[in-house]
């Protein structure tokens, strides 16, 4: 098996997100998505993934924080 990455406020500007938004044509929305982790990061929101270039993770928060 693959190592997970487990993104951080610290790593998650060099870190691939596997998001689909990730397109060239997309890059605002890529970014944006980078600054909302950032913020979500301190809310207790997990992002993680297997170490290869592949849409492979798993993201979650915690239920309080749920609507």
């Amino acid at each position: 098996m693959e190592n997970l990455i487990t993104l951080t406020p610290e790593n998650v500007e060099k870190e691939h997100i596997c998001c689909a938004i990730s397109d060239k044509k997309c890059t605002d929305g890529y970014q944006q998505k980078k600054q909302w982790l950032k913020q979500e990061f301190a809310n207790g929101y997990v992002f993680r993934r297997i170490d290869a270039r592949a849409k492979v993770f798993i993201e979650y928060g915690p239920a309080e924080s749920a609507w």
